[in-house]
């Protein structure tokens, strides 16, 4: 690939987020003589060791390696043993990671070409449309014009813009060994179990992390604001959390979903990607942590704290895809219908509406019917607050 035309986000960016459908069986396996099996590298990986450091080996896009056929988890990542070798490998940059569609997309050769050919031989198709799912291979790609890029096919170059994809839903990586012979294109035929551990996790919540010799290793504030600049090399802290932080899209996102280790005793942080720990820690993600998330499966209206509707001039928050955050599951009194409903309690203030309006902004403690959205798998489970009868009393007193 021309460094004149794409330019990589950055090393770490391949150790792209690891938690299915995908467009093609672009990362094909044989069975090879021996137990081992021989995949497709779809996006330029780094070969690590056993313990997570770097090999100094590259493996390059459309190469193929020979694997052992089930994954093992290197400090919370998943990776392929290349067989025979001390060399590991993200199963993200060859079975990728599945994504929705969060809007109409098209996918580009360039960062001004649209592809002129299908996803495979025998496919014309060269638009995504919203809702449908897609594969990523590895970390996002920096085109010409400054925008974001996940690969999603091959060997003809096939690209899709990160802002029209919502975030990873599940994975192609198949950890069942009579499955590893081959990749489907169906979801059906997608299994995913748990991978055997290369190391122990052991719960802890305190660990010894040192700072990589790489440039540019700094101490960031809570907000994501660096806070102590290019800390030397071998520097040893002592950390007490690893976290998926509320401040992780403050850097790309392979970066982010990484996790950062909160430095004991402090609100300050370290990027995981920018040390070795001496022990694994269990990977917290704040947003699961603390939200749970709804889907909005037609368009909806939005009620306010006493029950009434919103007047946004007809329009509503439009049917989408997205998963969206809410943070308490309430009964409110609503007076037009003399009853009490179940509500979320939405996070976001602006969303998507219906009409010839781009968005609505529907305030801080704004409420959306529990019946008119699906609630989704993912974070928290919230229960309801208190009973329809103590909504009804509080509305009448």
């Amino acid at each position: 690939m021309k460094k004149n035309k794409i330019i990589l986000a950055s090393v770490a960016a391949l150790m792209a987020v690891s938690p299915m459908l995908p467009l093609s069986s672009q990362a094909h396996t044989v069975q090879a003589a021996d137990s081992s099996v021989r995949k497709t590298v779809m996006h330029n990986s780094i070969a690590y060791d056993k313990d997570g450091n770097s090999t100094g080996q590259k493996y390059i896009t459309y190469g193929s390696i020979y694997v052992d056929p089930t994954p093992v988890t290197i400090k919370g990542n998943q990776y392929y043993k290349i067989s025979g070798k001390d060399q590991y490998v993200r199963v993200t940059n060859i079975d990728g990671v599945r994504r929705r569609v969060t809007h109409n997309a098209y996918i580009y050769r360039t960062s001004t070409q649209r592809t002129p050919y299908g996803m495979t031989a025998s496919s014309k198709k060269w638009k995504l449309y919203k809702g449908e799912i897609v594969t990523t291979y590895g970390g996002y790609y920096t085109f010409k014009n400054g925008k974001h890029y996940f690969k999603v096919g091959g060997p003809r170059k096939q690209y899709v813009r990160t802002a029209n994809l919502g975030p990873v839903i599940g994975t192609n990586t198949s950890t069942n060994n009579s499955s590893s012979s081959s990749n489907s294109s169906n979801a059906s035929n997608t299994t995913t179990n748990k991978p055997t551990n290369s190391t122990t996790n052991t719960n802890a919540e305190e660990a010894t992390v040192t700072v990589k010799n790489v440039y540019g290793v700094n101490i960031y504030d809570n907000q994501g604001k660096a806070i102590q600049k290019n800390l030397k090399a071998g520097t040893k802290f002592t950390v007490d959390r690893l976290e998926v932080t509320p401040f992780a899209d403050s850097f790309p996102t392979a970066i982010g979903r990484e996790g950062l280790y909160r430095i004991k005793g402090t609100d300050t942080w370290l990027l995981a990607v920018d040390v070795t720990a001496d022990k694994q820690l269990v990977k917290h993600d704040y947003n699961n942590e603390h939200y749970g998330y709804i889907q909005f499966i037609k368009d909806t209206d939005v009620y306010n704290a006493d029950g009434t509707m919103q007047n946004h001039n007809g329009a509503k928050i439009v049917k989408q895809m997205g998963h969206l955050k809410v943070d308490k599951l309430v009964y409110i009194w609503v007076p037009s219908e003399n009853k009490a409903e179940l509500f979320y309690h939405l996070v976001g203030t602006k969303f998507y509406a219906t009409g010839n309006i781009d968005r609505i902004n529907v305030g801080s403690d704004a409420y959306v019917k529990a019946s008119d959205v699906k609630f989704i798998n993912q974070g928290l489970t919230l229960t309801p607050s208190n009973t329809d009868a103590e909504a009804e009393a509080a509305a009448k007193k």
